[in-house]
């Protein structure tokens, strides 16, 4: 979030909040608040604490509000509420989600850009991008390969057979095909799909978690 989405005061009580943290190694009480903006009411503390949460700057916890840091927002989306047992429970703020929320070893993970039509594998036709694990791959673990200019996802066994999950696909030897890489997920117009982690494991066709981002 820019500054130009708080008000002058708004951003003046973050930017005390702040300093005040790196000062002080503590979290201001709300009589230090009120004194330093000549607040009549800690209502005006709570107000203001509320609103700033409310727009991701701060979150909430038993122990009281707390500084999110900016470039920990960058890319995130706020979680305003949960559903337990068909139950919802509202808050100001419960965190962000983020890309690191679905994958959590994002450092192991790189993307591969899709263009054109052709070549694809059956269920990534408006896929836009490949992720992959660049990490050694277990036997059993779902793969993306290129064989003759085809890109498919395909299953490790132990003898080096490369098969189709699906059994779409007459199965190839892993020195027959280029690795990409451990097939994670892939992401398109529509969202982020990851591969749910007892897919690469299973006979039936791939299980895929979605995150809708639309």
């Amino acid at each position: 979030m820019s500054r130009r989405q708080l008000t002058h005061k708004k951003h003046a009580f973050l930017e005390y909040l702040r300093e005040h943290v790196d000062h002080h190694k503590v979290w201001p009480t709300y009589r230090e608040i009120a004194d330093h903006f000549e607040y009549r009411s800690p209502n005006s503390v709570t107000q203001n604490l509320q609103a700033l949460a409310k727009k991701g700057y701060l979150r909430r916890d038993h122990n009281g509000y707390h500084l999110i840091d900016r470039k920990q927002r960058e890319g995130s989306i706020a979680v305003r509420a949960t559903i337990r047992n068909g139950h919802l429970d509202e808050a100001p703020s419960l965190g962000h989600f983020s890309i690191t929320t679905l994958f959590p070893d994002v450092e192991e993970l790189h993307a591969v850009r899709l263009e054109g039509a052709n070549g694809r594998p059956e269920g990534l036709e408006d896929a836009q991008y490949l992720l992959l694990a660049h990490t050694d791959v277990p036997v059993g673990e779902v793969i993306a390969v290129l064989h003759r200019g085809v890109l498919s996802l395909r299953r490790l066994e132990s003898d080096g057979r490369l098969v189709d999950p699906n059994g779409a696909l007459q199965a190839i030897h892993e020195s027959e095909a280029e690795i990409m890489g451990r097939y994670v997920g892939h992401a398109g117009p529509y969202g982020v799909l990851r591969q749910a982690p007892t897919a690469a494991k299973q006979d039936e066709q791939m299980d895929l978690a979605v995150v809708s981002f639309a």
